[in-house]
């Protein structure tokens, strides 16, 4: 689809010319929500370009009120040299060990002084570093610019090269332009009505294509109008109905493989080509036949994700009532066949819906029964999400105490993981279901997940009520969680 391909195209151009010209000191990148995680992917990818000396990091630390990240930051700095450490070793190539941590003074000079530290801690042919500044939001944009600001012109920092990736609002944009001439701009935005138009020329176009047809020209890929390829001997037609014959005389039972399955395919991109156009109820039909299409295939898994889909649809259809028995009829049909994870998912989906109707309570419930699925399902990330989304809602609910408990549960989760220890039943989940002790999660998934944001508001909630020591052991437990 062009509308994706040409912006993809002059990303990655102004990428390559960002790594050649090394005068140029930031890279301002526009994108959209939806293409922000493509856009952070193939900036990363730069540093494997051919004329690239530079080490790249990748920072995605949000700006909030409440923090700005700096610690964070500094510290996923030491993390990734260690990681790039070790890649190189096991490639007999050298970069030496970071010197210790600098001594906590302004968060800001602190990140500052570690920047100076992996400039100093280079390979032989690496020249400055690459910072690929993401922010997953930005409160403050002035005071993040500002920082932004200060670091660039820093003298000893006067190598460090910045890539901000941006939402379409441009927050970061002041500090392109602070840099001028030595500041390019980028964007990797899609035109809707174009990505619309695409879409609906490759469902037409798979829609007319004869069923005999090869496989690529019946999802809509371009091919010669009226040509079918030969008939090969000894092999099976290409026609999904006889496909599906051909399974059913061996007794092979897969349910999608034929005709059904072009039909689910269809309904689905028909559905979300609907949503995007402003179609609502449309969109509903669609996927509700997906999901219909599904559970006659007696797939659990496949009919609870389309369900998934059709409670958003129905969200944005305005339906709240509606797309609340959808989820639960998710969550009843994954539990049933033993699929917890989705079943945590639904459950999620369900709470956050309820916030939306300005039920708390509700949602809290919701949110604690996701937390005790996710256990069960052995997902570390589910189920300290769950906890923490579950304790906000009884926060709001002005229910401190079970905002503490459910948030120190997730905390002890996390460290039960970090530690390699067995994590305990379900303790602190109010409405956990009777479940199989899991395997610990692995410190990977705790570090991906949100036991850090978790760590932090627990510590502001009990500094609120006057317990600074536990506060501050907390905050410093959460630079150790990112």
């Amino acid at each position: 689809m062009e509308s994706f391909a040409r912006p993809i195209r002059q990303y990655l151009d102004d990428l390559s010319w960002f790594v050649r010209a090394r005068e140029i000191r930031v890279l301002h990148v526009r994108t959209s929500a939806d293409m922000r995680a493509t856009a952070l992917r193939l900036a990363a990818a730069q540093e494997l370009h051919p004329e690239n000396p530079s080490p790249w990091v990748v920072l995605e630390d949000p700006f909030t009120a409440d923090s700005d990240g700096w610690p964070a930051r500094a510290e996923r700095l030491r993390i990734q040299h260690e990681e790039r450490r070790k890649r190189m070793a096991e490639e007999g190539e050298e970069l030496p060990d970071l010197p210790p941590r600098p001594a906590a003074t302004d968060p800001l000079a602190d990140f500052g002084v570690q920047l100076a530290q992996l400039l100093a801690a280079k390979a032989t042919w690496h020249d400055g570093i690459v910072i690929v500044l993401s922010p997953t939001r930005i409160e403050d944009a002035r005071a993040a610019c500002d920082a932004v600001r200060a670091l660039l012109t820093t003298k000893r920092l006067h190598t460090v090269r910045w890539v901000l990736i941006d939402s379409d609002a441009g927050a970061l944009e002041p500090v392109a332009a602070h840099a001028g001439n030595l500041a390019m701009r980028s964007a990797l935005l899609i035109d809707d009505a174009e990505a619309q138009r695409d879409l609906a020329h490759l469902l037409d176009a798979a829609e007319r294509a004869p069923t005999d047809i090869s496989g690529p020209a019946r999802v809509g890929a371009a091919w010669p109008p009226g040509v079918s390829p030969p008939e090969r001997r000894n092999r099976p037609s290409a026609d999904p109905e006889a496909i599906d014959a051909i399974l059913h005389k061996e007794g092979i039972d897969l349910p999608l493989a034929g005709a059904r399955g072009g039909e689910l395919s269809r309904a689905v991109l028909r559905g979300a080509q609907a949503l995007r156009g402003g179609q609502a109820l449309k969109a509903v039909l669609h996927q509700a036949k997906a999901r219909d299409l599904c559970i006659e295939a007696g797939l659990s898994r496949e009919a609870t994700l389309m369900e998934l889909v059709l409670g958003a649809y129905l969200v944005a259809a305005a339906d709240p009532g509606l797309a609340a028995q959808t989820y639960q009829i998710a969550s009843n049909r994954a539990e049933q066949a033993n699929l917890p994870n989705l079943s945590a998912e639904a459950q999620i989906a369900l709470g956050a819906l309820h916030l939306r109707m300005d039920e708390r309570a509700e949602a809290a419930a919701a949110y604690s029964r996701a937390a005790a699925l996710a256990q069960k399902a052995n997902s570390a990330i589910l189920m300290i999400e769950a906890l923490r989304l579950a304790g906000q809602a009884h926060l709001e609910l002005n229910h401190e105490e079970d905002a503490i408990r459910l948030w120190t549960a997730a905390i002890e989760q996390a460290r039960k993981a970090l530690s390699g220890a067995a994590p305990e039943g379900s303790a602190g989940v109010p409405g956990a279901v009777d479940i199989a002790e899991p395997s610990p999660p692995s410190a990977a998934e705790v570090k991906a997940s949100s036991a850090a944001e978790v760590a932090r508001a627990l510590a502001a909630l009990l500094r609120k009520r006057g317990l600074k020591e536990r506060a501050a052991a907390l905050e410093d437990e959460s630079r150790a969680l990112e």
